[in-house]
This record gives structure tokens, C-alpha cells and sequence, in this order.
């Protein structure tokens, strides 16, 4: 399977959490190629000739946004030109904040069956403690989009991993965007659009099955995440380490150590700001 990552911008995060997932899927045979789009290939080099890179830039960006302008659209799009240009390769795409943590051999064997793979089901459109889910079920709930009836029933899955075989990865990359141009000619509340298309699309083809217990997808808790991913470039780089000795270290990591998510009480956060507040920082001074 071709493993494929989207990533542009200044934002360093991205780029670091990107090159950390990477390395974590490298170690993996089943990886055929790894492709990633961006705007930013510099922050690569690292990986030398073990990355291809498709090149983009805020024009291609504003094309893809399509007719109605959503930005995550770009999504949908990055994985249709990468399947285009491999149409006889599984497609694996992963978003930045995730890592490999054991065999990808299972997931390859159930690709040939024609299974696809989302990273985790996070429930059902109607379910009432959602308030995005609750918008967008009460703009879509009853209708049919795309030939697809939304029910209260339909699920939602997290988008963090998508896994498609090779034979249908064009049909349902076809499906997602006509869903998600379809519901964004709608007043439906966007933010979850792409992942509610990547969703529904997949499921039409075949029961969507998650992958989560091979694929870690730390989004809840991006703070400790990033800042063991900067100390352990930070020591490869003091180090010199080859990329060889990287993927090596990466062996010997325990993928329990740090929580994928956690959730800062409302109050910890504003006793935080008063304590800001009431205590600055004194004598600041710079270097003249």
C-alpha cells in the first residue's frame, strides 16, 4: 500500500508531526512508497529518496476548495490525485497526529479483500450530545444526498486514517466529493462536512471497519505529543543520528506512555488566567 500525508503551511507542528508519523510507518514492509502533498517539501529531507512528493501551492489549494469554497475539501482532492497517479496501489492516507504502532500485515490482508478502514467510529449522526451532530442532523436528517438517505443512524467516524483497496478507491473518492459538494450547497454547519463525507462514502461501499488498535491518533492531546516528538528530534539531531538510527529508536517506544487524549476542566484553565492576570511576569528586558 502507498501511505500518503497532507501537510502545508508555516505551522512547524505540522511538519515535525508529519516526519515523526512517517519514521513510525517506514518501519513497516507493507509500505510501498510514502507520498506526501505539500507546499513545504524543505522540512522533508531527512527521509531523502524514501518520500515523493506532489507540490502544491495556495493557488491548488483554492481550486480544490471547490465551487462552495470548504476548506477541508482539499482533503477529498489530495487522495483523488494520489490515486490517480497509483491507481493499482491500496491507499492509505493518515493525518499528521498519528503514528504506527504495530503490524500493518492484517490491514493489507483485508485491502485485497476490498475492506476499507476509517480510525474509529465516534458514533451516530442523531446522537443528541454532539451539538455539531445536531446541526447538521437537523439540515440532513430525512433527506437523501447523493443518492444516500441520512437517517439518524448514520454514522460518523473519525478521518484521521482512511484506508482504501486499490479497486474502489476511485468510485468511493467519487462519492465522498459529490456528498460533500451536495451538502455544501446546503446551510449545513461545515465543520465536519469531510469527515461526515469520508464516512458515508466508505460505508456505502462496504461496512467500515476501525483501525485504531494499529494506528494511534493523538488529536485530544497534541501538547505532550509534541513536545516528545520535538525532544526526540532534538536528540537526533545533537546526536547526528542516521535516519536508520531513528527508525531504530522508534523499536523501542512505548506507544502506552503518553494518553492520545485529555481533556482540561474549564476551571483549571480560568483559575490559570486569573493567575495570569494577577501575577505578570516582572522585569523583562532584551538584549541591546
Amino acid at each position: 500500500m502507498n501511505l500518503t500525508l497532507l501537510t502545508f503551511g508555516e505551522r512547524l507542528e505540522n511538519h515535525y508531526q508529519a516526519c515523526f508519523a512517517i519514521l513510525t510507518f517506514l518501519r513497516d514492509p507493507q509500505i510501498e512508497k510514502v507520498i506526501v502533498i505539500t507546499d513545504r517539501p524543505d522540512f522533508y529531507r531527512i527521509f531523502g529518496d524514501r518520500i515523493e512528493f506532489i507540490e502544491i501551492d495556495q493557488t491548488t489549494l483554492q481550486q480544490w476548495q471547490g465551487k462552495y469554497q470548504f476548506f477541508w475539501r482539499v482533503k477529498i482532492k489530495a487522495l483523488q490525485t494520489v490515486q490517480a497517479q497509483y491507481p493499482t496501489q491500496h491507499l492509505l492516507y493518515v493525518d499528521s497526529d498519528t503514528f504506527l504502532a504495530s503490524s500493518l500485515t492484517a490491514m493489507q490482508r483485508q485491502l485485497n479483500q476490498g475492506q476499507t478502514f476509517m480510525h474509529l467510529k465516534e458514533g451516530a449522526l442523531g446522537d443528541k450530545s454532539r451539538r455539531t451532530w445536531q446541526k447538521m442532523h437537523r439540515t440532513l436528517g430525512g433527506k437523501n444526498v447523493a443518492n444516500i438517505n441520512i437517517t439518524s443512524d448514520t454514522a460518523m467516524w473519525n478521518a484521521g486514517v482512511i484506508a482504501l483497496p486499490a479497486e474502489k478507491a476511485q468510485a468511493i473518492l467519487a462519492l465522498a466529493i459529490g456528498f460533500c459538494d451536495e451538502i455544501c450547497s446546503t446551510n449545513c454547519e461545515r465543520r465536519l462536512v469531510e469527515q461526515f463525507s469520508f464516512s458515508v462514502a466508505l460505508n456505502q461501499h462496504q461496512p467500515l471497519q476501525p483501525c485504531n488498535t494499529i494506528i494511534g491518533h493523538y488529536w485530544g492531546n497534541k501538547t505532550e505529543w509534541n513536545q516528545m516528538i520535538a525532544d526526540f528530534f532534538v536528540n537526533a539531531q545533537l546526536k547526528n543520528l542516521s535516519l536508520q538510527d531513528c527508525l531504530a529508536l522508534l523499536a523501542e517506544k512505548d506507544w502506552r506512555a503518553l494518553p492520545l487524549g485529555k481533556k482540561q476542566r474549564n476551571t483549571n484553565a480560568k483559575l490559570k488566567k486569573i493567575i495570569d492576570r494577577l501575577f505578570p511576569d516582572k522585569h523583562i528586558h532584551y538584549f541591546k
